[in-house]
């Protein structure tokens, strides 16, 4: 005679777990591979006195913004969240007098090509080299940049010294660290899982709320300074469609490269600018920089963060101001 199957409670037990894990997984699966919401970058990207104009490299176009005559100053965003040209804003507009002032978007970031590809330090460096090369100049250009894509420009700098007559570098890394907080390789492991990654940056990191915090915990010294049109432009450049390929390079450590032996066999000039107080020489990363490099100048603007130009931009104009005034003296090889 036959039986009916009863399933005892842990079975039961068991498939809801089951089916619990694999919603789970849908439900991650539909927002991970959800397109991002358009929304288009806000005006207050850029100054409104200059051009915006579109330059081809090998790694895709460059957004970049132009205004004034004579030597090219052009200004390098640092990498990270929702990363742009926007973090000069406040600072490049009151050099357009004197230099041919140029603001760039690096590939992947603000309004620039976001291509689906993660691109190593090399890469951005030969980007550089291509777009300074595309510019008409009787002057060498002169670079002002910050973090890792300071990084980015000495090692531009040492593989082709011709394109660059100075480098005016804040807080240069080659590791893409803020405010000294070294990354590891447990907070990076979750960047490297791409569904995962990409899960997190869509539905929390890329968030106005995740920028707001990050800003005023992490950017800023003093959070308020933090104003809400920052946090627009810089959530909704990171909202732009295919923005997580470059950040999460970026967060998962694909961009690092050996920052120290570069910066070691530069040859053009160097002003290195910090954006927090120094303590003991022994201890300091900036003394230690300019041990290894002694033609290099230190500038301190104590009370600022790694975003100094939209933290204190008058401070940051003042000492650039002080460095584009100053005669450096080229290192000769030899």
């Amino acid at each position: 005679m036959e039986t009916n199957k009863i399933f005892k409670p842990k079975h039961a037990w068991g498939l809801g777990l089951g089916a619990g894990i694999v919603g789970a997984v849908l439900v991650a699966l539909k927002y991970a591979l959800r397109p991002p919401t358009k929304r288009r970058v806000p005006d207050t990207i850029s100054s409104r006195v200059f051009t915006t104009k579109v330059l081809h490299t090998s790694l895709g176009q460059v957004v970049y913004h132009e205004s004034g005559s004579g030597q090219p100053l052009v200004f390098v965003h640092n990498t990270g969240l929702g990363a742009s040209s926007y973090e000069w804003s406040k600072v490049y507009p009151e050099f357009a007098g004197r230099y041919r002032v140029i603001a760039l978007d690096l590939v992947g970031f603000g309004e620039s090509a976001r291509p689906a590809a993660r691109f190593a330090a090399v890469e951005y460096a030969r980007m550089l080299a291509e777009f300074l090369r595309a510019l008409e100049w009787e002057q060498a250009p002169i670079l002002v940049a910050s973090g890792l894509s300071a990084g980015f420009c000495v090692y531009l700098a040492g593989k082709h010294p011709e394109l660059v007559s100075r480098l005016i570098l804040h807080m240069p890394n080659g590791t893409g660290e803020l405010n000294g907080n070294a990354t590891t390789f447990f907070s990076r492991f979750p960047y490297r899982l791409p569904l995962l990654a990409r899960f997190l940056y869509r539905n929390q990191l890329s968030t106005k709320a995740s920028v707001s915090q990050w800003l005023k915990k992490v950017a800023f010294t003093d959070p308020g300074m933090v104003t809400e049109e920052m946090i627009d432009v810089i959530a909704t450049c990171a909202q732009q469609p295919a923005a997580e390929h470059a950040a999460l390079a970026w967060m998962a450590g694909a961009l690092s490269f050996d920052f120290e032996t570069r910066w070691r066999a530069l040859l053009v000039p160097v002003a290195l600018f910090w954006g927090e107080e120094p303590l003991m020489e022994s201890e300091s990363r900036p003394f230690r920089l300019q041990r290894m490099l002694p033609t290099c100048t230190l500038t301190t603007i104590p009370g600022t963060g790694v975003m100094a130009g939209l933290e204190a931009p008058a401070a940051m104009i003042s000492a650039l101001d002080e460095q584009l005034r100053s005669e450096l003296r080229v290192l000769k090889a030899g």
